[in-house]
């Protein structure tokens, strides 16, 4: 295997998956060198490509940013998987992959006999990775869900928000990226289990469990006699946007006298409103209006660096601007510069980890159908009068 190759080049991954969650794991596999096959709706494609924004404010079907984004280095393929002959031309392609990504209600693949029962006997190696809000079993299988309401069922919410507000979600769908991060942990699991025990296994991804597990620690709190709340705002106001100096908690004694000078008010080392860590974060709002009054001439990124440099553990919120001139994302090269034949040239975000000797990989989405002929002629053995049939019939 080469460099180029990467560690997951022998993996064959069939993307049955639409939206944000199982595209995402699919793109992440890609992007580790498997060969996608990403399997849409003849005429109609992913549900994402009907999602904006898209270049000049001009919808159209090849230039959604969340399809180009999610479905990255894949081949695409056409497939009516209702119709009885799509489902036997599905089945026909499941037997020689490693890995099936599905985002189906619970149910739907069985009924179609596409389910994990029915395709492991041909390829008992398959590892089947099912997507869902709330799991393939229990009370809510059968109920829908998005991000909104996955992060509401799943707690993310309960602790969002200014005290005596409703609680308020994470911007984005930033619930269904975490689940499509974890469907690719747990798809990967599996898949070392098949390498190493021989046999595959379907791997049930409930969003809700996913985010559930972002607020663990609160269920654990909860017995422990603290129940979660939400606070008043650490934020204050700098000459270019939002800062949080860090400052009510997790800073040494000594640090804290450094900050006092720094900030110019060297007596406030020995106020014993704020000379100790509980003393800080008792007068929070109070130190926050200290520090406001400091930070409030500065950029942030200025104050960010300062207040770093003291071993604090400021930070500040940063906009898609600031990723995209961020100094450690530039040095770690996460923004790549991709073409598409339609969107046009367009820079896009790359992953959270890296991997030694082995870059993950990044190309563009494909076009509707894109690879149609390499799979169903070349891999599959259909003539060019079979495949006109199945075009003509809406199969593919």
């Amino acid at each position: 295997m080469t460099e180029q190759d990467g560690v997951l080049s022998d993996i064959t991954v069939l993307d049955l998956s639409e939206g944000v969650s199982g595209p995402l794991c699919a793109k992440l596999l890609a992007g580790m060198g498997a060969e996608v096959i990403k399997v849409e709706r003849p005429h109609v494609g992913d549900e994402s490509r009907n999602a904006g924004p898209f270049p000049n404010d001009d919808p159209h079907p090849e230039a959604s940013a969340a399809y180009l984004f999610l479905n990255m280095g894949k081949k695409g393929i056409t497939l009516d998987i209702e119709a009885d002959t799509g489902s036997s031309i599905l089945r026909r392609l499941a037997r020689d992959v490693d890995i099936l990504i599905e985002s189906h209600a619970p149910g739907v693949m069985e009924s179609r006999a596409l389910g994990y029962s029915d395709l492991e006997p041909n390829n008992p190696g398959l590892v089947y990775t099912s997507i869902t809000p709330f799991g393939q079993t229990g009370p809510y299988r059968d109920y829908k869900g998005g991000d909104l309401i996955i992060q509401a069922v799943g707690a993310l919410m309960h602790p969002i928000g200014l005290p005596n507000k409703e609680p308020i979600k994470v911007g984005g769908s930033a619930a269904l990226h975490s689940v499509g991060m974890s469907a690719f942990s747990g798809t990967m699991m599996a898949l070392y289990v098949r390498d190493v025990e021989g046999y595959g296994q379907h791997v049930d991804v409930s969003a809700m469990q996913t985010v559930t597990v972002t607020q663990i620690h609160a269920s654990i709190h909860h017995q422990f006699g603290r129940i979660p709340t939400r606070r008043e705002s650490t934020l204050v106001e700098a000459a270019d946007g939002w800062v949080n100096p860090g400052l009510e908690i997790g800073v040494q004694e000594d640090t804290w006298k450094k900050v006092c000078d720094l900030i110019g008010l060297p007596e406030l080392a020995d106020d014993q409103a704020f000379n100790t860590r509980e003393a800080r974060r008792t007068n929070q709002q109070d130190l926050l209006a200290i520090i406001g009054n400091w930070v409030a001439s500065q950029p942030k990124e200025q104050i960010y660096h300062t207040l770093q440099g003291l071993r604090t553990i400021a930070g500040y919120v940063a906009t898609v601007k600031d990723l995209r001139n961020s100094e450690q994302l530039q040095y770690r090269e996460f923004f790549k510069t991709i073409d598409h034949p339609v969107a046009g040239k367009a820079v896009y975000p790359g992953v959270p980890f890296s991997i030694d000797n082995n870059p993950m990989t990044q190309s563009r989405a494909p076009l509707l159908g894109e690879h149609n002929l390499e799979i169903y002629r070349d891999r599959l053995g259909y003539s060019g009068e079979e495949l006109g049939r199945l075009r003509s019939t809406g199969i593919v």
